[in-house]
C-alpha cells in the first residue's frame, strides 16, 4: 500500500537518446522526458562503434535529478540496446568502452566461433552467428585487450545501469539473447562458451523478466534522488520494451514498427527452428517468445519522393489515394540499401518497374512504395506463419510511417488483418509497465489496457488482397532476377 503517490519509472537507454517515462498508480503516463546521447558514439576504426559507460551514467544521473516525480517513484526498470556489452571490474568500474550492438569488428572471432563450436552452428536455426553477438566480441577482447584478466563480468548495457543503481548483477533471458541464451532453456548455451575457451562465469546470471533483482542503494539514491530501497526490476532490450509498449502480449499479436526501417516482431507460443535463418527468436514476457526481424523497407523512398517532387507527405498521400490498388502496373521496390529477408543481399537497390505515361505521376509513384512496404511486410509475416505455425491475428503499427492512413489501410488489405495504430510505442513506457507489474502484481495486459494509447484502426478490404499478393510476388521475382540472375 502506498502512502502518497505510487509512481513507476521506465528508463530506455537507446542508441541516440535516453528517455524516461513515469506511470501513475492508475497506469497513466504522468511524465516523460529525454536527452540526446548520440554525441557519445565513437568510431575509432572502421566497423567499430563504442561509447563511454561512465559518461552515459552521468547523463542518466542528471536526468533522474531533473524528474519532477523522482521522489515518488516506487519501482524502476531499465532497458538497453541489444547486444551492447561493457566489461567491468569487481567494483563495477568499466574497463573498456561499451561495444555497441552495431560494432562489427569481431568478424574473425565470429568465424572462429562457427568453426570451433558445433553447438553454436546448430543453434543458428535460432540465432545466426554474426560479429555483433557477445561471444565474438568477448573473444576479440581476449585477443586484443591486454587487461582482459582484470575483467570480472561482461555486462549488457542495461545490466550495467541496474548494477549502478542497486549493486546487483543480473540479466534477463531477453536482454542476453545475443549472448547465446538458449530460447529452449532460457539459460546460457554453456557448451558454446566452452568450445571457444571462455569461462561462463564472466557473464551475469540469468534471472526472469520482470523479477526484482535489486534495490536502489544508498549511494545511488544520493546521486539520483530516487528513494533508497525501491525495487529495481529485470527488463528486456529496447526493442522488446517497445513491443510491450504497443500491447503486443499474446501469441498472434504483431508489432510493426515502420520508420526508416520496417521492423516486425510477432509473439509466438514456442520457438521453432528456421533452418534458412530468416527469422530469429527472443525470450519474452508471459512465457512466450518474439520472432521476426528487420527489413530495409520503410520511409526512405517516401521521403525521397517528397523531396524530389517538392510535395509534403500529406499532399502525396492525397494524390496516392486517387491511384487504384496496383498503381496501374507500377511496382516500387522500397528496399534501397539491400535486402534482409527472405535472404540477405546487400547489393539490392530500389527500383520502379512498369512505368507508363499514365502512372508516372507523384501520387502513383508514392503509392507504389506504400504497396512495396506492405509487400515486404507480407513476406516476413508469411515466413513467421510458415516456420512457427502461429497465424498473426492483429497488427499493432507504430513509428513515423504509421502516420500515413493510406499506408495502414494498404497493409490491412494486403495482409487481411486488422491494423491498430499505436500512438506511443516508446521502450521507456514498456519498461515502466514492467516496473508497475512487478511492484503491484498486476498483469501486463491490464496495465496495457490503460497505458497503451491507440489511435485509429483499419479493417481489411478483401477485394484488394489478391492484387497485393500479386504485387508481392512480382517485386520478389523481379528483385531476384535483377540481382541474382
Amino acid at each position: 500500500m502506498c502512502i502518497g503517490d505510487c509512481l513507476y519509472l521506465g528508463v530506455d537507454v537507446g542508441s541516440k537518446r535516453l528517455k524516461m517515462v513515469v506511470l501513475s498508480e492508475d497506469f497513466i503516463v504522468v511524465e516523460s522526458k529525454w536527452t540526446d546521447v548520440s554525441d557519445l558514439i565513437i568510431r575509432r576504426e572502421e566497423g567499430w562503434a563504442e561509447r563511454d559507460a561512465t559518461v552515459l551514467w552521468d547523463r542518466m544521473v542528471d536526468m533522474f535529478k531533473g524528474l519532477n516525480h523522482v521522489a515518488d517513484v516506487k519501482a524502476v526498470c531499465v532497458d538497453g540496446t541489444s547486444g551492447s556489452i561493457v566489461p567491468v571490474d569487481h567494483d563495477l568500474n568499466p574497463l573498456y568502452p561499451i561495444m555497441l550492438y552495431s560494432d562489427q569488428r569481431a568478424s574473425r572471432e565470429a568465424k572462429f566461433l562457427r568453426d570451433k563450436s558445433r553447438v553454436a552452428r546448430d543453434y543458428e536455426a535460432f540465432l545466426p552467428i554474426a560479429p555483433y553477438l557477445t561471444i565474438p566480441k568477448v573473444l576479440w577482447l581476449k585477443r586484443n585487450f591486454r587487461d582482459f584478466r582484470r575483467i570480472y563480468k561482461i555486462l549488457h548495457e542495461s545490466d550495467y545501469f541496474v548494477a549502478k543503481l542497486s549493486g546487483s548483477i543480473a540479466t534477463s533471458p531477453n536482454t542476453a539473447g545475443k549472448s547465446h541464451v538458449d530460447v529452449r532453456s532460457w539459460d546460457y548455451l554453456e557448451e558454446a562458451y566452452k568450445d571457444v575457451g571462455l569461462d561462463l562465469d564472466i557473464m551475469p546470471p540469468v534471472k526472469p523478466i520482470g523479477e526484482v533483482v535489486g534495490y536502489v542503494s544508498k549511494e545511488a539514491s544520493k546521486l539520483t534522488g530516487l528513494p533508497e530501497g525501491i525495487p529495481v526490476v529485470n527488463s528486456v532490450t529496447d526493442s522488446s520494451a517497445g513491443d510491450i509498449a504497443t500491447g503486443c502480449l499474446s501469441p498472434g499479436h504483431v508489432n510493426v514498427n515502420l520508420g526508416t526501417t520496417l521492423v516486425v516482431h510477432a509473439v509466438v507460443p514456442k520457438p521453432e527452428p528456421d533452418v534458412e535463418g530468416r527469422i530469429y527468436y527472443k525470450c519474452y514476457v508471459n512465457n512466450s517468445y518474439l520472432t521476426g526481424g528487420a527489413t530495409n523497407a520503410g520511409t526512405i523512398p517516401l521521403d525521397t519522393v517528397s523531396k524530389a517532387f517538392k510535395l509534403s507527405h500529406d499532399e502525396l498521400e492525397s494524390l496516392a489515394s486517387q491511384a487504384p490498388p496496383g498503381c496501374d502496373g507500377l511496382r516500387g521496390q522500397p528496399e534501397w540499401v539491400g535486402t534482409r529477408v527472405p535472404r540477405p543481399n546487400p547489393s539490392v537497390k530500389g527500383f520502379l518497374v512498369g512505368i507508363s505515361e499514365e502512372n508516372f505521376r507523384p501520387g502513383w509513384i508514392y503509392r507504389s512504395f506504400l504497396e512495396g512496404n506492405a509487400a515486404t511486410l507480407l513476406v516476413i509475416l508469411e515466413i513467421i506463419e510458415e516456420v512457427t505455425g502461429t497465424k498473426p491475428t492483429v497488427l499493432k503499427i507504430c513509428g513515423g510511417g504509421s502516420k500515413c492512413k493510406l499506408q495502414n489501410q494498404i497493409i490491412a488489405d494486403s495482409t487481411g488483418l486488422r491494423v491498430e495504430r499505436i500512438l506511443e510505442g516508446e521502450p521507456a513506457l514498456g519498461s515502466a509497465m514492467l516496473a508497475a507489474s512487478a511492484s503491484t502484481k498486476t498483469s501486463l495486459e491490464k496495465i496495457a489496457s490503460k497505458a497503451v494509447k491507440r489511435s485509429d484502426s483499419y479493417e481489411p478490404d478483401p477485394r484488394h488482397k489478391e492484387v497485393y499478393s500479386q504485387i508481392k510476388d512480382e517485386i520478389q521475382r523481379i528483385t531476384w532476377k535483377i540481382y541474382e540472375g
